[in-house]
């Protein structure tokens, strides 16, 4: 028997999806850049949007680092894994790093001996309705009589072979192919059957009793799409453009009514959109929407307010305490609890300071903060705080 080499793949889908994904997540924020009329991206301080006023980086910023950083570790350690199978033996190397062993799965360095094997045994996993999560949970293990080594039978792709992945259809479709069909066309797991010609091999479907036992498949229900991409859309707009506008403070009230107008109206949308779905997901999704259209609303305001204002008027402020700014036709500033309250005692109080405005237009005036921290971090610069 030629050798066969086994890559590792965390996903259970075929390349092109997460790339159809990705395509279509920069096509959304690049039409937002073209119909928000947001700022060019060379005219951008991009230092903006990871330092405050005080020239630190963002407690918000260092822990999205870490979480990024020990994705990407997982991300390499898996493309380092590989198995190894010839006439003589299978050799398997799984790093640590993964955080494959976690899930009770097999990792390290280790060297089977073919005739060492008693048998190999075949776990699919039913009771779940999504087939890609009922897939991720099978097993494959390889039982000697010193050790039993447990593995994904789908996620190892043979290479230089076809990928046999799901595709489009079988992820969101409402695919009739039983899990343990699918496993046992996994090219791991025919090629173990028949390296290990003799050595007994079954398939044993258990049934889960987990969380995800007899969950409702989302994917398959069109209306349940539809809100999913509503949310990923409308989140990602609110996380985009909130980062845009970190340098537009907002001073007096801003309306209540566009947030629950908006939030009710997206729930009832939701609603429409999930009958026929169990209970549970049916207002568990359309409550979620209706909250994070609220919560992009905040942000649209903004922006609103930004492109029908006319350019922003210089107005003078006079400063009546440390931090706290007052004028006789516009909403106070109040900045005593910002974070930049020591270049604020450092101003002389009872003087005028100018501020850049955008006049109402929602119900609020929005003042552009970005010449003022400016002058912040050149003063925590200087002090050498």
């Amino acid at each position: 028997m030629a050798t066969q080499r086994f890559r590792y793949s965390a996903g259970i889908i075929k390349n092109g999806i997460p790339i159809i994904i990705a395509g279509l997540v920069l096509a959304f924020l690049a039409t937002a850049f073209v119909v928000l009329n947001l700022p060019n991206p060379s005219e951008l301080d991009l230092t903006q949007l990871y330092l405050n006023a005080e020239g630190e980086v963002d407690i918000e910023v260092q822990l999205f680092g870490l979480v990024l950083g020990v994705v990407c570790i997982a991300m390499l350690a898996n493309r380092r894994v590989r198995l190894i199978l010839n006439n003589e033996s299978l050799a398997i190397h799984i790093p640590k790093l993964t955080g494959l062993g976690f899930m009770g799965l097999t990792t390290g360095t280790h060297r089977i001996p073919l005739g060492a094997i008693e048998s190999v045994e075949l776990t699919p996993v039913t009771g779940i309705r999504n087939i890609g999560q009922a897939i991720q949970q099978s097993r494959l293990s390889i039982v000697t009589r010193e050790k039993t080594y447990r593995l994904q039978p789908y996620n190892f792709l043979i290479e230089g072979g076809p990928d046999h992945r799901m595709g489009f259809g079988s992820v969101f479709g409402k695919s009739r192919t039983k899990v343990e069909a699918l496993l046992i066309e996994a090219p791991l797991v025919q090629a173990l059957s028949l390296a290990t010609k003799g050595v007994s091999f079954t398939s044993t479907p258990a049934e889960s009793t987990g969380p995800l036992a007899g969950h409702f498949n989302l994917m398959q229900h069109k209306g349940m799409v539809i809100q999913m991409a509503l949310l990923a859309g409308l989140g990602a707009y609110a996380l985009v453009d909130y980062l845009m506008l970190t340098n537009y403070l907002v001073v007096g009230d801003m309306p209540i009514w566009p947030f629950v107008a908006g939030g009710l109206l997206a729930g009832a949308l939701g609603i429409r959109l999930g009958k026929g779905a169990p209970r549970a997901e049916h207002l568990g999704l359309a409550i979620l929407l209706g909250l994070i259209t609220a919560a992009a609303i905040y942000p649209g305001l903004q922006r609103y307010t930004l492109i029908a204002s006319q350019a922003p008027v210089e107005i003078t402020y006079q400063m009546t305490e440390s931090g706290y700014f007052e004028h006789a036709s516009f909403p106070d500033i109040d900045q005593r609890k910002s974070g930049i309250f020591e270049y604020w005692a450092s101003l002389p109080l009872g003087e005028n300071y100018r501020f850049s405005l955008y006049e109402p237009v929602a119900g609020f005036v929005m003042v552009d903060m970005a010449p003022v921290y400016a002058q912040s971090r050149a003063f925590y610069e200087a002090s050498g705080q």
